[in-house]
């Protein structure tokens, strides 16, 4: 083969992936599987790793996002905000989860306060639910409220354990959530 011939070759290699027709196999991510967005996973996609540089977290966003790639055939901005709000939904429910297993070993106090996060990770659940419906008609406004009512969501667990002057097992796994939210934010404004 020429050198002609193999510049043609990777011009039109070059001209697929522009236009979506990649290859699955070239197409999907390769990021570690299961867990909870802690340790290192392997390597991104990197059409997922070059949007997720233009959000506040990338990082974040390249690790929660990322293992969502293998299901799309084509990875563009709405792809990845898809993919994070997956990735929210999911890091939402695992704060349920959480809360009810904290639940049977707090306090009476801790107890009440973490019920009524379960409450608000619940609402968050729903409001997820409906920027994802809006995402899907490209609805960039309604996603962006909703994805704000979401955060606003979650961010009052914390109010009930200031009130009562008692520590909130759920501050880190707020701070996530905070970080992925304000994520999908940036990626709706990108849609």
């Amino acid at each position: 083969m020429g050198p002609a011939t193999a510049r043609l070759g990777v011009l039109i290699a070059v001209a697929l992936l522009f236009a979506g027709f990649v290859p699955p196999a070239t197409a999907r991510g390769r990021g570690k599987r299961g867990g909870h967005g802690h340790g290192h996973a392997g390597p991104v996609n990197p059409l997922v790793a070059g949007i997720c540089l233009h959000t506040p977290f990338p990082e974040v966003c390249k690790l929660t996002a990322g293992r969502h790639a293998a299901k799309y055939h084509v990875i563009d901005n709405q792809a990845v905000l898809n993919m994070q709000v997956d990735a929210f939904a999911k890091r939402t429910a695992a704060a349920r989860k959480f809360v009810a297993r904290a639940s049977r070993r707090g306090s009476p106090a801790q107890t009440q306060a973490l019920s009524f996060c379960d409450t608000m990770y619940m609402n968050t659940q729903d409001t997820i639910g409906a920027a994802q419906r809006a995402i899907t008609f490209k609805d960039k406004g309604t996603a962006k409220i909703m994805l704000q009512l979401a955060v606003q969501d979650f961010q009052s667990c914390d109010r009930p354990f200031q009130q009562a002057s008692i520590p909130n097992p759920m501050l880190k796994i707020d701070g996530e959530l905070n970080q992925m939210a304000n994520n999908c934010m940036q990626l709706a404004n990108m849609m």
